[in-house]
């Protein structure tokens, strides 16, 4: 069977005691009946195609089937040594606050025979005081946050930025952060689910008891002088925006009015294309599909372009080449070291490459 397509995923959807409905309200998922939503995992292992002749297969069977058309050669580095999809793209409904959470890094993580898990967000909508947490707002030790922990004023300590919709932040792993109520947002992350809870806000399970968290775990991963940042989005060229970038994943905003023709890296990288508006044809290899508003397809690595019709918004993410994907174009554009560097936030992976 021949890779050679724009994949239509099927996403897995995760029942969460934070969760809401709004991912069926705003973004026209069919989500089960009743259920409180909190995150659709859009290329999770066990999404499936829904279009064309693999239409069935999961993305996991696809990796192990043919990596290289997949994923191409940084997509496969990524994945090394786990054999899996590198980047999670997910929708996220906060109905209410979640934990108070860390995510470790690669070096961390490998203690565990897993990856780490830096992240970024782009904010889909928002209430009146919506916020997220994204770091602490002054020095602390793990003493002091075990003490704060005990005395249960650890929320004391912690920053809050309020967000729009637009903002895109970028989340190092290592720092500690939380998504706000009445957040809806899009996440791209590296493919893990290492988490550890350090701070749940009394919240209990449905057997009423308090949910666990992994306090020993999260200091040991914390890294407390790291925080996420908000970015500014930078034009590689008109309708086409760089979000956020490292080494893990680069995130653009695509804005299609009419026909918008996209050279790819064949063998390079896969594209994770995510109508957040409007919906558009999407027409690559030897297929084309419709994405429509809440939906993700996959444009496989083999292939060379990509042509979007119609009038819609779309987050891609991709495995980078920081230099050649991110700065070389960027400084072309005219802009400076400092201006670039800030799409990566505190992972500092951008500093060495502009000369910082």
């Amino acid at each position: 069977m021949n890779i050679d397509y724009p994949l239509l995923l099927q996403p897995r959807y995760d029942e969460r005691p934070w969760g809401g409905r709004r991912l069926a309200r705003q973004l026209g998922k069919p989500l089960p009946e009743s259920a409180r939503i909190g995150e659709s995992w859009e290329t999770t292992g066990v999404a499936r195609v829904g279009n064309g002749p693999l239409a069935g297969a999961t993305l996991q069977e696809l990796v192990e089937h043919d990596p290289e058309a997949l994923l191409g050669d940084r997509g496969r580095a990524a994945s090394a040594p786990f054999g899996d999809f590198p980047l999670l793209a997910k929708f996220i409904d906060a109905h209410e606050t979640l934990s108070v959470q860390v995510h470790p890094d690669d070096v961390e993580a490998a203690r565990h025979g897993q990856r780490g898990k830096t992240e970024a967000w782009h904010i889909l909508d928002t209430t009146a005081d919506s916020f997220l947490i994204t770091g602490f707002r002054d020095q602390v030790t793990p003493a002091l946050i075990r003490v704060a922990l005990k005395d249960q004023r650890l929320d004391q300590l912690l920053e809050r930025l309020p967000v729009e919709a637009g903002d895109t932040i970028i989340v190092p792993a290592g720092t500690v952060h939380a998504i706000g109520a009445g957040v809806l947002l899009y996440e791209i992350q590296q493919a893990s689910d290492l988490t550890y809870r350090l701070y749940d806000w009394g919240r209990r399970d449905q057997r009423g008891l308090p949910r666990q968290l992994h306090v020993e775990e999260a200091l040991s991963a914390l890294r407390s002088h790291l925080r996420a940042r908000r970015t500014q989005p930078l034009l590689f060229e008109h309708g086409r925006a760089a979000l956020a970038a490292c080494r893990s994943f680069l995130l653009q905003r695509w804005v299609i009015t009419g026909s918008s023709a996209y050279a790819l890296q064949p063998g390079r990288t896969c594209h994770i294309l995510s109508c957040i508006q409007g919906q558009a044809r999407v027409t690559a290899g030897s297929g084309q599909v419709v994405i429509r508003l809440g939906q993700t397809v996959l444009i496989p690595a083999a292939l060379a372009s990509v042509i979007l019709e119609g009038t819609a918004t779309v987050l891609a993410s991709s495995v980078p080449d920081l230099e050649r994907d991110v700065v070389a174009p960027l400084f072309a554009r005219g802009y400076d070291a400092e201006a670039i560097a800030q799409l990566a936030g505190d992972t500092q992976d951008l500093n060495r490459l502009v000369g910082r």
